[in-house]
């Protein structure tokens, strides 16, 4: 045998391989595409990429009800002073301030990040940038500080005293889910999601509660 036909031989032999190596590759990557969900499939009418953000939601509700009630059988307090109107408001005032904590510490850690000219985008903060996001998560707050600051109200201005517990505890829910919030935002979508939901639920609960009190006549009582 020559030498020009033991290259064609091995030249072959060599298509031959590549050519099954392709065909093998090729029947991993369609098995593994066959075996990935389609992200648009629907099961219930929910597609699979929003079914995690529906167990974040169910989530949400379970912790916030857990703590709630837990902290009600477990933490006993009441104020001094609940007689009027003003000793009421004296108490939704101080939980407030607590509650604003988190976006104090944002807005003293984004006007830091301001002098960094990494940050910018001409006179804009550059898109998803650390700035960018604190600046999100400030503004974000206030609006949820608005809803929670009439919720609590509302509950310091319609329970007896023993009912005061539940400013404080829906304090603590307000902080723990901003401080969650803040850290999903710039690490994960998931604990961003619950944190949003241990902020905003609990007072969407609190209007609940409002509505039926006020509109139908049931007090449900918190303590």
């Amino acid at each position: 045998m020559d030498i020009q036909s033991n290259m064609n031989i091995q030249s072959n032999v060599g298509t031959y391989v590549g050519e099954t190596e392709l065909r093998s590759i090729g029947h991993r990557q369609s098995q593994n595409v066959r075996s990935r969900p389609d992200p648009r499939t629907k099961y219930l009418g929910f597609t699979s990429s929003q079914w995690p953000f529906l167990y974040v939601l169910v989530g949400n509700w379970i912790f916030a009800l857990a703590f709630f009630f837990g902290a009600k059988f477990v933490w006993r307090w009441a104020p001094t002073e609940w007689s009027n109107p003003g000793d009421k408001l004296a108490l939704v005032f101080q939980c407030a301030a607590f509650a604003l904590l988190p976006a104090v510490v944002g807005i003293c850690l984004v006007a830091a990040q301001r002098l960094d000219p990494k940050m910018w985008v001409g006179r804009a903060a550059k898109p998803n940038s650390a700035l960018d996001i604190n600046t999100r998560f400030i503004l974000n707050t206030f609006e949820q500080f608005t809803a929670y600051l009439v919720a609590i109200a509302v509950v310091a201005l319609h329970t007896p005293v023993e009912g005061a517990r539940a400013l404080p505890i829906l304090t603590m829910l307000f902080v723990l889910g901003r401080i969650l919030f803040w850290i999903g935002y710039h690490k994960s979508s998931y604990l961003r999601a619950f944190g949003f939901g241990i902020t905003f639920y609990p007072t969407v609960a609190v209007y609940i509660w409002f509505t039926l009190l006020v509109l139908f006549g049931i007090r449900i009582p918190l303590f």
